[in-house]
């Protein structure tokens, strides 16, 4: 747990330097990413499906069950010849890289945004393990600046590469689109309104009637009741009470830029699906592609409560993302899973020898 607390020092540290010193944002936002890509590009058997990665690029099991773009790029590799750890750093530094280009694209005031993706665990540390996915969220959150500037072409190429990768990246092609194209209507009590309705909705669960059309599918295991494992009520709780002060927010100081209400609605959306399928975590996954525009809001509001000295608010945020952040650490040391594919102690390519607890 060491390595990962000094990694959060020097987060912290870099993004007070860019806070100070407003005209290093660029270059502590590029730091950021080099860091991004060091310790998740080079980190060695970490990853809950590191393992399953290697067997299935090595033996070529699963090739017809992969998408197109996953599939393609394992067979570019294995005609290379070139070891399974030029796969994971692939993936790695594209899924930061993209998420880097989304975020500057939203906001030159990258630093912060980048620190909040960091300590978001569903954003960088599980980025480790569901590689597929995570790349496809990136891309995703990347495109949709194309969207807002009606470049629809270069929309539509992206959201295809990143179905390619991840068949759901499917859910949000089609909702990104659909809040672009309807957002104007979509009022501020409707938002609230979709919160409180979706958390009512967690409380009385769904998974079974969706189970009862599924029969004889193989997604059937996913709805399963069984082998389903719940969202801590607690954990509903605070995201949507992140989920109304974001709202609140910006409906108390108004849209800065035309783009942050597509933002709001989209990340309400996170929430809505987080409580809507909340029995089982597998379901939730989903909505990863829409809490990623978390980091550009939140931002907001973390710097107007610096800006303002509202320790309340500062203090809210900090055990926000730091406490979600231990725990995540403290949970997989605690796991059943083989030490060597746990996040703790980090191992990295670099050091072959080092262990990094």
């Amino acid at each position: 747990m060491i390595f990962y607390v000094f990694l959060m020092f020097i987060i912290l540290a870099l993004f007070f330097i860019s806070y100070r010193y407003p005209t290093s944002e660029k270059v502590i936002s590029v730091i950021f990413l080099g860091l991004l890509i060091l310790i998740g590009g080079f980190r060695d058997r970490i990853g809950w499906d590191y393992n399953s990665y290697i067997h299935w690029y090595e033996t070529g099991t699963r090739d017809k069950d992969f998408e197109l773009g996953f599939l393609t790029m394992m067979n570019i590799f294995r005609y290379l010849n070139l070891d399974y750890k030029f796969l994971f750093f692939f993936f790695s530094f594209f899924t930061y890289l993209f998420a880097y280009l989304g975020v500057r694209n939203y906001t030159q005031k990258s630093s912060l945004p980048l620190t909040l993706y960091f300590f978001v665990p569903v954003l960088f540390l599980y980025s480790f393990s569901y590689v597929r996915q995570y790349l496809s969220i990136t891309i995703a959150f990347y495109a949709f600046t194309f969207l807002l500037k009606k470049k629809y072409f270069n929309y539509m190429f992206w959201m295809i590469i990143g179905t390619s990768f991840h068949y759901s990246c499917l859910v949000p092609f089609v909702l990104f689109f659909v809040i672009y194209r309807f957002a104007d209507f979509i009022k501020i009590h409707h938002l609230y309104l979709l919160m409180v309705f979706s958390f009512i909705i967690s409380r009385i669960g769904i998974i079974y009637w969706i189970s009862l059309f599924l029969k004889g599918s193989h997604y059937l295991y996913y709805f399963s009741s069984k082998f389903a494992v719940a969202v801590p009520l607690l954990k509903l709780l605070v995201m949507n009470s992140m989920g109304f002060l974001v709202i609140r927010y910006f409906d108390k100081k108004g849209f800065q830029y035309d783009y942050q209400k597509y933002l709001v609605i989209l990340y309400i959306c996170s929430i809505f699906f987080l409580n809507i399928f909340s029995e089982s975590t597998e379901l939730t996954r989903v909505y990863i592609y829409f809490r990623i525009f978390e980091i550009i809001l939140v931002a907001d509001i973390i710097r107007y409560a610096l800006s303002k000295k509202q320790f309340l608010l500062i203090g809210f945020m900090c055990c926000f993302y730091l406490l979600p952040y231990f725990r995540s650490i403290k949970l997989d040391s605690e796991s059943s899973l083989k030490d060597e594919f746990k996040f703790i102690p980090y191992k990295s390519l670099l050091f072959k020898s080092s262990k990094f607890n």
